[in-house]
């Protein structure tokens, strides 16, 4: 047992990097967005934030990445469950949405349709939060069974870690249909400066290192 215990904290610390760069992104577009709202340049500050976000879930599906190939080396009796999973490919396209936000944040700054392109980053960001949500649960449940907890206390980090990933989903939701808003011309720079608030709120609230301390709590 407590050889178990000393590698998943041995994997939390090496998760810290990231997490905190990704506490640093969820910051960074909580404050441009806040004063963008306060009609600070909102603008310049909305690509800004956006690309903010974009680093943020760069590192976030970088991280659970990480996390599944610990697990897929670390166990062969999860193996299938795993693999059921698609390797990977449902965090990699949060990953890939990270990334293709941050080019369109960049572009967004050069003054190349900026309003379109945060709009259409908000949703890429959204669409992104909302299609890995059903694999993070999934792997949630799998780093709860490897931890050899008995029934009640997997049924309450369950419990938890699912309420973590449902604001996922709804965060995710909600740029999204505001991101379209703003495509459709309802005060877009506002739209979008909302949902980027949003996504940074949830970045913050909900970095990847959560589920990580929520298992490490229970596995004591």
């Amino acid at each position: 047992m407590t050889s178990v215990h000393d590698s998943h904290f041995e994997n939390l610390s090496s998760t810290s990097g990231a997490s905190l760069s990704e506490t640093i992104g969820g910051i960074v577009a909580i404050v441009l967005t806040i004063l963008g709202l306060a009609h600070v340049a909102p603008g310049f500050l909305v690509a800004i934030a956006t690309i903010a976000v974009g680093v943020a879930l760069v590192f976030q599906g970088g991280t659970i990445a990480a996390e599944y190939a610990r697990l897929l080396a670390r166990t062969n009796v999860q193996r299938t469950a795993l693999t059921d999973l698609g390797g990977g490919t449902a965090w990699s396209i949060e990953l890939l949405a990270g990334a293709a936000g941050i080019v369109l944040g960049i572009l967004a700054l050069l003054h190349v349709a900026p309003v379109e392109l945060v709009a259409i980053a908000s949703i890429g960001f959204g669409s992104g939060l909302v299609l890995s949500s059903n694999s993070a649960t999934q792997l949630n449940v799998i780093k709860i069974t490897t931890l050899g907890l008995d029934e009640p206390a997997q049924r309450l980090a369950g419990g938890v870690l699912s309420g973590s990933v449902g604001v996922q989903a709804v965060a995710g939701l909600a740029a999204i249909v505001l991101g379209i808003l703003a495509l459709a011309g309802f005060a877009p720079v506002v739209l979008v400066l909302i949902a980027l608030l949003g996504l940074g709120s949830f970045i913050l609230v909900n970095g990847s290192a959560l589920s990580g301390t929520i298992l490490a709590v229970f596995g004591r």
